[in-house]
């Protein structure tokens, strides 16, 4: 029933600054100083010790002391930047930090595309493996969305946040793949997530399932609300998200009209009107 889920949801406290946060020995978290509503502490940039070398992953925003900090936990040298999502919040150092290190650029982009001025020299595919990472595309939040797995650890970018849900908002976000995303992601074994922004994730498998079913919920509540009588989709922002303040209540509108995409074109609902009713 909606409601009944646990919320596995985790806070953590301010997170060192100026220097890494080692995870383990091959494993230095790095958070950027860009702290907000959407952010929570900052963009969690990676720098992970490879046979290949020093590989970071997600440089974050073009900030000159976080990059000059990336740099240096690396050694100065970086075998290549991989990138989960091109999103400005993980991905606007990219430029800066080739420009300290010469790095490669490899993401699910294209060779050659430019999405915050460098351009990609690697696109990467699904199951393939660079640097010793295997990628996972996990489309959803963004179209070119991928998390990386080392042994039993996931980058899981802004697929899966330890803090809040992820936000997939309309029209670049797609609700159907996010939860396809999360469903392919319960399948891969591992101990540990590793997301870009909040604290790190344990029992990983079980959180997975909770956000799926935190997803299964939301939509049922959707119907539930239309059933009774058909809304247009700022009464049911106003319904299913009364509580929030103008800023996040933009967020929860894009989210919503995410959902309700979905909902129609798997044939559940349609729109009639400014209005929203159930077919099925």
């Amino acid at each position: 029933m909606p409601g009944q889920v646990m919320n596995m949801f985790t806070l953590e406290p301010e997170p060192v600054r100026g220097r890494p946060i080692r995870i383990d020995a091959r494993i230095q978290r790095v958070v950027a100083p860009n702290a907000g509503a959407m952010t929570y502490h900052g963009t969690n940039s990676y720098v992970v010790a490879t046979d290949q070398g020093a590989v970071v992953i997600d440089p974050g925003p073009d900030d000159a002391a976080h990059l000059d900090l990336l740099a240096g936990t690396a050694g100065g040298a970086v075998a290549m930047i991989l990138l989960t999502h091109d999103h400005r919040d993980h991905a606007a150092g990219v430029a800066g930090l080739v420009r300290r290190t010469g790095a490669p650029v490899a993401s699910a982009r294209a060779v050659g595309a430019q999405p915050l001025g460098h351009a990609v020299a690697r696109q990467l595919a699904d199951g393939e493996v660079v640097a010793g990472l295997e990628v996972i595309a996990t489309p959803g939040h963004a179209p070119d969305h991928l998390c990386f797995r080392l042994n039993e650890t996931i980058f899981t970018g802004d697929h899966v946040l330890g803090w809040s849900p992820t936000s997939v908002l309309a029209p670049e976000g797609c609700a159907g793949a996010y939860r396809d995303s999360l469903a392919r992601l319960a399948g891969v074994r591992s101990r540990l997530f590793l997301p870009g922004h909040g604290p790190q994730v344990r029992n990983t498998r079980r959180f997975v399932e909770f956000l799926m079913s935190r997803a299964d919920d939301r939509e049922r509540e959707i119907r539930a609300l239309i059933a009774e009588r058909p809304a247009g989709t700022d009464d049911i922002v106003g319904s299913l998200y009364a509580s929030l303040g103008p800023e996040t209540r933009s967020v929860a509108l894009r989210t919503l009209e995410a959902q309700l995409c979905q909902l129609e074109r798997s044939g559940r609902i349609i729109r009639d009107g400014a209005k929203w009713r159930n077919l099925q």
